[in-house]
């Protein structure tokens, strides 16, 4: 598993890159000249935490597979010198992520908490994504996703935000307040109660 920042398409994604033209950046509600504090609790391969810290997000990246934790620390220190603003906005720690939100102290509980569990497995063997079974196999056995949702909307102050492929099913039974769905994904959008927010 090699992780690249520094590749030719996404080096031309991060420079096309912009609230409205990116769909997560407009998921997470960001506004010309307010960015909400991130936790990635999913980082995975990182490249969603990226885009998101070019567009001026600060994000704080959780993963506990040592073996992508060491690799995103390999891509984000390669990627220093060509970006440094973007990498400068990333923390990267290594932690489960319902322990460490569950341990987090309320002062320090972020805007949003976005979620990118792994897809559910295609049917069609041919159309599952290499990366996707790399992951899969680094990540073994994935967390219950409801204690992973229901944690992450404990401690979020405003919204969750959750990506899913294009057609799959909720990540909980409860319905999402609104989703923004692109060409092969969709990201869910659970805004936190008001009378909830801290």
């Amino acid at each position: 598993m090699n992780i690249n920042f520094l590749s030719k398409k996404m080096l031309h994604r991060l420079r096309e890159a912009s609230l409205r033209n990116e769909l997560i950046a407009r998921a997470m509600g960001a506004l010309p000249k307010e960015r909400p504090y991130i936790v990635d609790a999913t980082a995975g391969l990182g490249r969603d935490s990226l885009i998101l810290a070019a567009l001026g997000f600060e994000i704080t990246m959780l993963e506990r597979s040592p073996i992508l934790h060491t690799e995103l620390q390999k891509a984000l220190k390669a990627a220093k010198k060509i970006l440094p603003d973007t990498t400068a906005r990333l923390r990267l720690i290594h932690a489960d992520a319902i322990d460490w939100l569950k341990a987090l102290p309320n002062d320090q509980h972020p805007d949003i908490i976005y979620l990118d569990p792994l897809f559910p497995e295609s049917k069609k063997s041919a159309s599952v994504n290499k990366e996707m079974v790399m992951l899969r196999n680094l990540l073994g056995k994935e967390h219950d996703h409801a204690d992973l949702f229901e944690t992450a909307m404990t401690c979020a102050k405003l919204r969750v935000v959750v990506k899913r492929s294009r057609l799959a099913s909720n990540i909980v039974e409860r319905a999402a307040n609104f989703s923004l769905t692109g060409k092969s994904c969709r990201f869910d959008i659970y805004l936190v109660p008001i009378l909830k927010r801290h």
